[in-house]
């Protein structure tokens, strides 16, 4: 049966039947799947376009995104891609939310290595607030972004994850990257050992409540203060306070914390 007859009947003249948008969105549908099978990948694409702006329907939310993530009849963007399938899912499509995690890493891996500091939290931020405009931005990105490192250290490809947890470290002052920042550097993974740098971010999630952290701080501590001469333990101090007043060896500026670990050499 053509699209005009299923609408409209076979063209003659019986009992006016009524119309409703669901049967137009169900033939906008089937008419979108027939272009992408004949390889109007387009024409499908304006037309999903078009349902969405009709109504929340999952299937063309679900098939935005697939187009989006691959591509086709349009630009690719792992965003976008992501946005959709999380709309699709959020409508009641449980195979979307496991798209929406690949578009998701994808968006994330995209330029990796050619980030600058700052731009991955950044480019987080933008996905949190695409997704979920009403939730708390920067608590999302925090946590897509330690969830993405957690996934390279599973995967022994540390210095990613180094990179990862840096970044919601110190963009978005979260806690538990880091504490899983100091871990990295306390034992020289993925990053070149460093106990003051460990230090340094020990003592920051310390500040964000993480009772892990504030144990190694302190084992740290009095192992400084225990193997060094208080001389030496005076010039450690002061190295970290200069890192922190300065920004180097994998510390940001901090003038807070120069003032602090500066007047910890005084102790």
């Amino acid at each position: 049966m053509g699209y005009f007859h299923k609408l409209f009947g076979n063209g003659t003249k019986t009992e006016k039947k009524e119309i409703s948008s669901q049967d137009i969105v169900e033939v906008m549908i089937a008419n979108a799947q027939m272009c992408l099978e004949e390889g109007k990948a387009e024409t499908a694409f304006s037309i999903y376009r078009n349902i969405v702006q009709l109504e929340p329907n999952t299937t063309a939310q679900y098939n935005l995104g697939s187009l989006y993530a691959q591509g086709l009849g349009t630009e690719q963007d792992f965003l976008e891609g992501a946005y959709w399938f999380h709309q699709a899912f959020e409508n009641g499509d449980k195979e979307a939310k496991k798209f929406r995690t690949k578009c998701t890493m994808d968006y994330m891996h995209q330029g990796l290595e050619d980030k600058r500091p700052g731009d991955i939290f950044m480019k987080m931020l933008r996905y949190a607030v695409c997704l979920y405009p009403r939730e708390d931005s920067i608590k999302i990105a925090n946590c897509e972004i330690f969830a993405l490192a957690q996934y390279h250290m599973e995967r022994e490809e540390y210095a990613v994850a180094a990179v990862l947890f840096r970044e919601a470290a110190e963009f978005g002052n979260d806690g538990e990257s880091q504490n899983r920042l100091g871990i990295l550097y306390n034992i020289g993974m993925g990053v070149e050992k460093n106990d003051l740098v460990s230090l340094y971010w020990f003592d920051r999630a310390v500040e964000n409540k993480v009772e892990a952290a504030a144990v190694d701080r302190e084992g740290m501590m009095n192992a400084y203060k225990t193997n060094f001469s208080r001389k030496d333990f005076y010039d450690q101090m002061k190295t970290l306070a200069s890192c922190c007043a300065v920004g180097e060896m994998g510390i940001p500026k901090d003038a807070k914390k120069a003032a602090y670990w500066g007047s910890q050499a005084e102790l």
